[in-house]
């Protein structure tokens, strides 16, 4: 089954030059995926690092090519998203525990019209 398309909203507006919007990422790995799209669209870029704890990784992109690289942006985070329940046995179990419930709503629903 092919993944859904997923809109991430992982930019904002730079804070002092309003015609720049700055996408940012947590992992090294999205951002030189990212990175390596914006080569290939050929968009130009500033890439530079976040000055907070937790070490963004930080792409200044003019306002004129912002549709281009949110697209681009949605590519990078649905290259890198992981399914809800990866693992076959857990998705069973869930299954398994969801008719369960049901079943006992059901038994409860009929007994309770005898």
């Amino acid at each position: 089954m092919p993944k859904k398309k997923i809109h991430y909203s992982n930019f904002e507006d730079h804070e002092r030059q309003r015609q720049y919007v700055v996408f940012y990422f947590y992992a090294k790995e999205h951002a030189d995926y990212f990175e390596a799209l914006l080569i290939e669209a050929d968009i130009p870029y500033e890439r530079g690092s976040g000055k907070d704890l937790l070490r963004r990784h930080l792409f200044g992109i003019h306002k004129s090519h912002q549709e281009t690289a949110e697209e681009l942006n949605d590519e990078t985070g649905n290259m890198f998203r992981k399914p809800f329940l990866a693992d076959d046995v857990m998705r069973k179990m869930v299954l398994i525990i969801t008719l369960g419930a049901l079943a006992i709503a059901l038994f409860g629903w009929w007994r309770s019209t005898i």
